[in-house]
């Protein structure tokens, strides 16, 4: 009777741990990214996922990262809209080119697609600009502390495909310490949305842009 009692126990923390943790989403969707120029340009836009856990077919498109629960599990977080991430990004970056002036045309992609190929999507566009954002690593880790891990490249090119700006984009900081994984819907956003802010101001990319 004991036994069965503590397994009870066990099975109610069990049961009440995964209601915290699965199916967490984060809202992205609401991010505003501020740029700090203006222009008259158009500009062909692809960003394209290359994390590996999505590449092999591990985590499905709309992953953002991991909350390690007590026992050690890492369950995986998503988009608030269910959309792939990619296209979350790429969306909330059309507006605030287009908020400055600029025509911006998505190209869509999918992690299964080849870079040439998108490549040759963004020059069939006949757009002034063409730009690919490719995301080698972007999620992510809540426990005690969240963590986000970055390593993403940002290729700019005139309208024939020949390069006129790359840049890569590296780090793994913690970002908050939230004992009670209550808050990563505020603290999450806010970051991404200053670092995204920070690529796209970037005075390598700015001035093949403006």
């Amino acid at each position: 009777m004991k036994k069965l009692c503590v397994f009870a126990i066990y099975s109610i923390f069990l049961i009440t741990l995964m209601g915290c943790v699965v199916g967490k989403k984060v809202p992205y969707e609401k991010m505003k990214v501020e740029i700090n120029y203006s222009g008259t340009k158009s500009i062909a836009l692809a960003v394209y996922d290359q994390r590996e856990m999505v590449v092999k077919g591990s985590r499905k498109a709309d992953f953002v990262g991991y909350q390690l629960s007590d026992i050690g599990v890492a369950w995986p977080m998503g988009t608030k809209s269910g959309k792939n991430f990619t296209d979350v990004i790429q969306e909330i970056i059309s507006q605030s080119f287009k908020s400055k002036g600029y025509t911006v045309s998505l190209i869509p992609t999918s992690y299964k697609d080849n870079y040439d190929d998108i490549k040759t999507r963004l020059i069939q566009s006949s757009s002034d600009r063409l730009m690919i954002i490719k995301f080698k690593k972007l999620q992510l880790v809540m426990v005690v502390a969240t963590m986000i891990d970055i390593d993403v490249d940002i290729e700019v090119f005139d309208k024939s495909g020949n390069t006129l700006a790359f840049k890569n984009f590296q780090k793994s900081e913690k970002i908050a310490t939230d004992i009670l994984g209550t808050n990563y819907k505020k603290y999450a956003p806010e970051y991404l949305e200053k670092e995204i802010a920070s690529w796209m101001n970037d005075p390598q990319i700015t001035k093949e842009l403006k």
